[in-house]
């Protein structure tokens, strides 16, 4: 990459102690594929003018105060800089939602997939990740810019199902077709930038759409949290079943807080230039809910909604279980009981009360 044979000698070194940083499994990386797209499309403007509209894209965010309100991205300057500074991101939580998801029903096997408000279709390629049994790709997306990058990115994959997605400029207010189903069916970060009158409807359509799961995915905020949260009270109404993050087919126990949960990113180093940001990694948080119209396949009771803290006393833990929120403390001098909170993992489902 052009970018990277004219670093400084700072930029150089930040680069091999990526390539350097010590194992840990919760770490993940855009596939090789993506992130190759992604710097080879940079690679052919000037830096100085996607870095430029990465900030601008970024600064038009903070300054957003209408809810349901977005920047737009109408020139392919404004879709490389969406895609320089936010699709990594973007990426990390879409994958830790379908992975959460996947693994409370790990005998289900979707073969069709629609993405609404697909973007660049980041969430296509985190679901062909999670699930590689999917062979037909559909993404409804309303700029003409990001359907272009997009279909630029997955043509670069080695996966068919991603060299062949069906793309549909259209906006999702707009009349659907009779009869069409897909076993997945996914909004990610799409309800929170659409006016909140309208979610709603755009809610139940894309569960009518779903004829397994519905998966909304949303920044992990105390506003992300809240529009998922609406999202899933309409769809128990409706007679969906939880698959993930709660244990339960219950409205949420939460009261003053949110949930949400980490995904730990490595982060490609045009994400880093764009984010004017030194560190290698970040944890991408996100709030999400998995819904579908069968049950998942075994109960658990369970999930860690916070990552435990300890001190020289005890070791404390904050779990949303079938029987509300509970904060679980063991004391140092069980050892044992200590060592088993210290070490959970935030967003961990458990079998069984401790």
């Amino acid at each position: 990459m052009k970018a990277c044979s004219h670093a400084s000698i700072p930029e150089v070194s930040r680069l091999f102690m990526i390539e350097r940083l010590p194992p840990d499994p919760r770490m993940i990386a855009l596939p090789a594929e993506l992130r190759n797209a992604i710097a080879q499309a940079l690679d052919r403007v000037p830096a100085i003018r996607w870095m430029t509209a990465a900030r601008t894209l970024s600064e038009q965010y903070r300054a957003l105060d209408d809810i349901g309100a977005a920047p737009a991205v109408r020139t392919h300057l404004d879709a490389l800089g969406y895609a320089a500074l936010f699709m990594p991101a973007t990426y990390a939580q879409l994958y830790g939602a379908m992975k959460a998801a996947a693994e409370r029903i790990p005998s289900w096997s979707p073969e069709t997939m629609l993405d609404m408000g697909s973007g660049p279709g980041t969430a296509l390629w985190a679901a062909t990740v999670c699930w590689p049994s999917l062979r037909d790709l559909t993404a409804w997306e309303r700029e003409p810019v990001l359907i272009a990058l997009g279909r630029n990115f997955a043509h670069t994959s080695a996966n068919p199902a991603l060299r062949s997605v069906r793309w549909v400029q259209r906006t999702l207010q707009a009349p659907i077709e009779r009869g069409i189903r897909f076993d997945l069916v996914v909004l990610g970060h799409v309800l929170g930038e659409i006016p909140p009158d309208e979610r709603s409807a755009i809610v139940e359509t894309a569960w009518r759409l779903s004829r397994g799961m519905l998966l909304i995915v949303e920044p992990g905020t105390s506003v992300g949290f809240a529009v998922v949260r609406a999202a899933r009270d309409l769809l128990l109404a409706n007679g969906a079943a939880t698959i993930a993050p709660c244990t339960h087919d219950q409205p949420c126990p939460l009261t003053n807080d949110w949930c949400h949960f980490p995904q730990r990113l490595r982060r490609p180093e045009f994400q880093r230039r764009a984010r004017g940001a030194s560190s290698p990694w970040e944890d991408a948080k996100y709030s999400y809910a998995a819904l579908t119209r069968f049950p998942p396949e075994r109960p658990v009771w369970g999930r860690v909604i916070r990552e435990p803290t300890f001190n020289k006393a005890y070791a404390e833990v904050l779990i949303s279980s079938r029987d509300g929120i509970l904060r679980h403390r063991a004391l140092k001098r069980d050892r044992d009981a200590f060592k088993w909170v210290k070490h959970l993992e935030w967003g961990q489902t458990l079998e069984e009360q401790p």
